[in-house]
């Protein structure tokens, strides 16, 4: 490996889930407050540059705008002061689903509790997708977003606006010779990072058609994108499986772009077969709070698995992602 001076560091989180189902009387994600709290004084001990969280900030359940309030008093009350560069996720458009706000304002509230407006980033007017532009040694960071429903295997998640938009700054940033991250939440089922390829345990991730065999073209397009595009790391969450299951990296076998899965800060969960049925055992341990450090080098970017609430480091959970 070549050695080289390393150039910045940044933290990378997904699944927060600040949860305040009714009004905070149902919680499911109770760990959630705590866990981003630790995490914030870990990252600013660690000398972290900046945040990456890859979606799911909020639960949504019965309404997102307090549990937004509460990640914004404790993002605001923490002695971390960098950036932070949030994805939406599925969850961000949760409540829609109920019929207790409209897919507009879930997209709104993720602008306003970002404070995206005021974040040096590359953005159409009122988008919740965008680029971030490493000033000092050039790396592009694009952060997709979840656009229509919070039932990701059953519906398009993309418009033909964003996937132009997303093809737009994948040519020039190639052009331009930059290394570049795709921040997106939801892996494709049994493909890439997230999941068990050959037996996957979830199903909740993207599909490329519908139960019908109609394709998603959104779906189908961003799949296209991360074949053609093999040298993009893209960071994804969603599946909130534990790194000790180890299906954290892949390439589909050379075949697409290097595909990251980042572990639950609110909790991870675990593969597991119960009355011969394989899934996820749904724990969510209160124990635990994964994600990773990224020291970032000219010719490589190092991927060190982090439990938040020990600051322990998983040596045995680090991937080196070559340039």
């Amino acid at each position: 490996m070549t050695t080289s001076e390393k150039h910045y560091r940044f933290a990378l989180l997904a699944d927060i889930h600040i949860d305040l189902e009714n009004g905070g009387r149902n919680i499911y994600f109770i760990h959630a407050q705590k866990n981003l709290a630790r995490a914030l004084e870990v990252i600013k001990e660690r000398d972290c540059g900046f945040i990456i969280s890859a979606g799911d900030q909020v639960t949504n359940a019965t309404g997102a705008k307090e549990e937004w309030r509460r990640y914004r008093e404790i993002v605001d009350r923490s002695d971390y002061s960098g950036l932070i560069l949030e994805a939406m996720g599925n969850h961000e458009l949760r409540y829609a689903k109920y019929g207790g706000c409209t897919v507009d304002e879930c997209r709104e509230e993720f602008l306003t509790y970002t404070r995206l407006d005021d974040k040096p980033v590359i953005r159409d007017k009122g988008k919740t997708y965008y680029a971030y532009l490493d000033d000092t040694f050039g790396d592009a960071y694009l952060f997709l977003a979840l656009e229509y429903s919070s039932d990701t295997p059953l519906t398009d998640n993309f418009s033909k606006e964003q996937m132009d938009w997303t093809e737009r700054m994948l040519e020039r940033f190639t052009r331009e010779k930059r290394r570049i991250f795709v921040i997106q939440h939801v892996p494709f089922h049994a493909f890439g990072a997230g999941d068990d390829n050959d037996n996957p345990a979830y199903g909740g991730n993207m599909y490329l058609s519908d139960e019908s065999g109609r394709p998603f073209a959104g779906n189908s397009r961003f799949y296209d994108l991360i074949h053609r595009y093999r040298d993009v790391i893209w960071l994804s969450g969603h599946t909130h499986i534990d790194l000790r299951d180890e299906v954290n990296y892949s390439t589909a076998h050379g075949t697409a772009c290097q595909m990251l899965h980042i572990p639950a800060l609110a909790g991870s969960t675990r593969i597991a077969t119960a009355n011969g049925k394989r899934g996820l055992d749904r724990t969510f341990y209160g124990d635990v709070s994964q994600g990773y450090i990224a020291d970032v080098y000219e010719d490589r970017v190092v991927f060190t698995g982090i439990d938040f609430l020990s600051d322990r480091l998983y040596p045995e959970y680090t991937y080196v992602i070559k340039r």
